[in-house]
């Protein structure tokens, strides 16, 4: 590698991580909408495709807190969602939809 890849290299790299996160926490965002629509029929795929969503942009190496932020979730709301302390479907806005 030459030195202008070397001083190339570590910047690309850190723009690729730093896509890599906004889309999975763009990801996460149309999950938790696609939960928030979801009917009866198909509230139990929603919720766990949002939570697994959810999972992926906090591994992603983004944070909590900077996850948190973009998606209007309290950091704690968001740590308990992802641990399974607190499921997903039990937040439903259709309080008929919240268990099964």
């Amino acid at each position: 590698m030459s030195p202008d890849q070397l001083r190339i290299a570590p910047t690309t790299d850190a723009a690729d991580g730093r896509e890599r996160q906004r889309r999975s926490i763009r990801h996460a965002q149309a999950q938790l909408a696609a939960f928030v629509r979801s009917s009866a029929d198909d509230v139990a795929e929603a919720a766990h495709a949002a939570e697994a969503a959810l999972r992926s942009a906090l591994s992603s190496g983004a944070g909590v807190e900077r996850v948190s932020a973009e998606l209007e979730v309290s950091p704690r709301a968001l740590r308990a969602i992802a641990d399974g302390s607190v499921p997903l479907r039990s937040l439903h806005p259709d309080d008929r939809l919240r268990f099964s």
